[in-house]
């Protein structure tokens, strides 16, 4: 995807993600091979312009295209709408906590450039404590 980074921006995926939580997405997984209870992030079908990150609930196929019933963990009803493959950006494959906290305050592109250094240095952290226990 062109974009595989996404900051979480409401609490409709709490407790699994939280407000602030930065996703990775890779859109490598083929729309065909998802399953229930994947987490995805897909373009809202009545408006393109908004990005939604929900569980898949449900999966039916009409007239050979699949479609897919979602639902935010946090929410009490599936969603009322439906996800095709043209709505779909992918599916979640990590979660880093509360770092996109900072694009609230800082707007973009700044915010990527902060945001790539902190997983850097959190990245660079892990390399270097696995190092020491050697």
């Amino acid at each position: 995807t062109s974009s595989p980074l996404f900051v979480v921006s409401s609490g409709s995926m709490i407790p699994k993600l939280e407000v602030g939580d930065i996703i990775i997405v890779s859109g490598r997984n083929n729309f065909n091979e998802l399953k229930k209870e994947d987490i995805i992030v897909f373009n809202l079908p009545t408006d393109y312009k908004r990005v939604i990150v929900h569980r898949v609930h449900e999966i039916k196929f009409d007239s050979d295209q699949m479609q897919i019933k979602t639902k935010g963990d946090n929410n009490p009803y599936v969603d009322g709408w439906t996800v095709i493959e043209s709505n779909y950006i992918g599916k979640v494959i990590t979660v880093v906590p509360y770092v996109g906290n900072i694009t609230i305050w800082v707007s973009p592109p700044v915010n990527y450039y902060l945001i790539f250094i902190i997983i850097l240095i959190m990245l660079t952290n892990e390399v270097k404590q696995k190092k020491d226990k050697e």
